[in-house]
This record gives C-alpha cells, sequence and structure tokens, in this order.
C-alpha cells in the first residue's frame, strides 16, 4: 500500500512539476509580450509627439497665411476703392474738359 501511495504522490510531483514549468513558461512568455509592448508603446509615443509638433506648426502656417490673406484682401480693397474714386474724379475732370465746348 505504501508503495503505491509513494507512486501516487510521485505521479503528483511530476504532474505538478510538468504544469509548473508549462506555468513559469507563459509567464515568461507573457514578459516578454509586455516588453514588447512597453517598446510599441514607446515608439508610438515618440511618433504621436512628433506628429503633433508637425501638427502645431502646420496650425501655425495656416494663421500666418490667413493673416497674410487679410491683410491682402483690405488691400485690394483699398486698391479698388482708389480706382473708384480716381475713376469718378476722371470723368469730373473729362466732363470739365468738355463743359467749355459750344
Amino acid at each position: 500500500i505504501q508503495k503505491t501511495q509513494i507512486e501516487k504522490h510521485r505521479a503528483l510531483a511530476d504532474e505538478s512539476a510538468k504544469k509548473s514549468e508549462g506555468l513559469r513558461q507563459q509567464v515568461s512568455g507573457l514578459q516578454k509580450e509586455i516588453e514588447n509592448l512597453n517598446i510599441s508603446n514607446k515608439q508610438a509615443a515618440a511618433v504621436h509627439s512628433t506628429v503633433e509638433v508637425r501638427l502645431n506648426r502646420a496650425l501655425e502656417e495656416v494663421e500666418k497665411l490667413k493673416t497674410q490673406l487679410n491683410k491682402m484682401k483690405q488691400m485690394n480693397d483699398m486698391h479698388f476703392e482708389a480706382a473708384k474714386l480716381l475713376s469718378f474724379k476722371e470723368e469730373e475732370f473729362m466732363k470739365a474738359l468738355d463743359w467749355g465746348k459750344p
């Protein structure tokens, strides 16, 4: 009876050792996976930071261009108004020249 119990315990010990080794391998695999995920996360954060910097620069450039466009529109409006006034003055001048003719 003792031999069967000893054999039983040895079999259980062997089974436990196999399970333990399997679990160790799983833990090792999971640790490697975590390490790889951490590396990927750091790389993604670096890429995100780079993209964010580029986006901010692009937004600044857009704002500069908008400002320039608004200034150009204002200048265009001023030139248009000046051209209208000049045209009006020219018409008055031409009328004045024609006024003295019979």
